[in-house]
């Protein structure tokens, strides 16, 4: 595993910060330390992998979920995913949600006395074909009110989320409609470094069929891993995309029955449980966070074409999770020990989760590792030698249950006292 691909980091200034003032669910929600910068391991360099299997009827149509039409103008979304390189990104999955064309999300907690649309939920996905392709039929979204600021005013919007063939360059963002008048004043918009903001993913719209919907084109791209041998000469080298915060209303998208239990019956190795809460700077928990792990099978093996080891793969386990936090900011995932995978220069890491963070007021995602503090290998790891404090250290460890068989506990402190360590990778 020496000759591990590492991807390209972020330029500074090319993302949001992660304290931005104007955006006020920073403030008690943006992390004090500076990120620790994490070598590019197994774990980071693989993710996820999708086909066309996860996909309902009329997910990529977002007028067609109901009997009846939604009201509002029909929009066409459509585009390539394709890295820094230009390269096309395959296999990736896109998952949207948005506001109906009155600016009302189909949430309990968005209590806007615009109307409902009962035609109109507001979430799809897709799968990129092999050029990276991708393509929405929905509405155009409406703006709506939001309590940031006296009279405060949301700009058109729909948010992305994006995979990409790493746990390193997931992504969430948001496109805006060129000519909205909202979008100089739009504190989270602002939040991307000028002139990045130009780059910021929005559309133009044009006739684009005889059923008198609107087209927009929008090229999305991810980071690129360096250079290899068999890189193709001559090609682009644009920025990826900016994040912008995944807001309050993600659940009815995001929230996918069942994500939080990795097991399945026939699963091999120790099952465990984690359990903890996300908290803000003044220990309150956060009710709108979405937490997601990627981690190896019992075996150290991660279900991804990068992994080549010759350790057995488990056909029942898949490695990824993902839980929205409740009301009293508490997650959980039903899951299994994972095997040591290597590092850089074959190291041998401790087992470990990846972990990524996304909640209001979040401009980019946050990321960290779940460790066992009953595990022996933690001593010769060479991640958590990074950490030289103990104490913060120590925010990496989730802490066995006395009593409760194989369950963990492990909060995020997002800020301030007992702040969980996060990475910048």
């Amino acid at each position: 595993m020496t000759d591990l691909p590492e991807y390209r980091r972020e330029e500074p200034g090319a993302q949001p910060p992660a304290l931005h003032p104007a955006y006020a669910s920073t403030v008690k929600r943006a992390p004090q330390q500076q990120p620790i910068r994490l070598p590019h391991t197994l774990s980071e360099i693989t993710g996820p992998q999708w086909d066309r299997s996860i996909l309902r009827p009329s997910d990529e149509d977002l007028t067609r979920q109901h009997k009846g039409a939604p009201l509002g103008e029909r929009i066409i979304v459509t585009g390539r995913v394709i890295d820094e390189d230009g390269r096309p990104v395959p296999g990736t999955l896109i998952e949207i949600w948005q506001a109906n064309a009155c600016g009302r999300y189909i949430h309990p907690r968005d209590q806007h006395d615009a109307p409902l649309d009962p035609n109109f939920t507001g979430e799809g996905r897709v799968v990129t074909d092999d050029e990276g392709r991708y393509r929405f039929v929905t509405i155009k979204p409406g703006a709506y009110p939001w309590r940031n600021h006296p009279n405060a005013w949301r700009p058109a919007h729909i948010h992305l989320s994006l995979f990409g063939p790493a746990f390193v360059t997931r992504l969430v963002t948001q496109m805006y409609f060129p000519g909205d008048p909202l979008i100089p004043l739009d504190p989270i918009l602002a939040g991307v470094p000028d002139p990045r903001r130009a780059s910021a993913p929005g559309v133009v719209l044009r006739p684009r069929d005889h059923q008198a919907r609107m087209g927009a084109r929008l090229p999305l791209r991810h980071r690129a891993a360096r250079p290899r041998a068999d890189a193709a000469a001559g090609l682009s080298d644009a920025r990826p995309d900016p994040s912008q915060t995944v807001g309050p209303f993600f659940h009815f998208s995001l929230s996918w029955p069942g994500a939080e239990t990795l097991v399945k019956p026939d699963t091999q190795g120790e099952r465990i449980e984690i359990n903890g809460r996300v908290l803000d700077g003044d220990g309150a928990p956060v009710p709108d966070a979405l937490i997601e792990i990627w981690q190896a099978n019992a075996a150290g093996r991660y279900a991804h074409t990068e992994d080549g080891q010759t350790k057995p793969l488990d056909p029942a386990f898949h490695g990824f999770g993902r839980c929205a936090s409740d009301a009293e900011g508490r997650f959980r995932f039903a899951t299994i020990r994972p095997g040591r995978v290597p590092g850089r220069g074959n190291a041998l890491q401790a087992p470990h989760i990846d972990l990524g963070l996304f909640a209001r007021g979040l401009l980019r995602r946050l990321v960290t590792r779940i460790y066992f503090e009953d595990a022996p290998e933690n001593a010769e790891d060479p991640v958590l030698a990074l950490v030289q404090d103990p104490a913060r250290r120590a925010t990496l460890l989730a802490k066995r249950v006395a009593g409760d068989g194989a369950v963990y506990r492990f909060d995020i402190v997002l800020q301030g006292s007992g702040e969980t360590v996060f990475f910048d990778c």
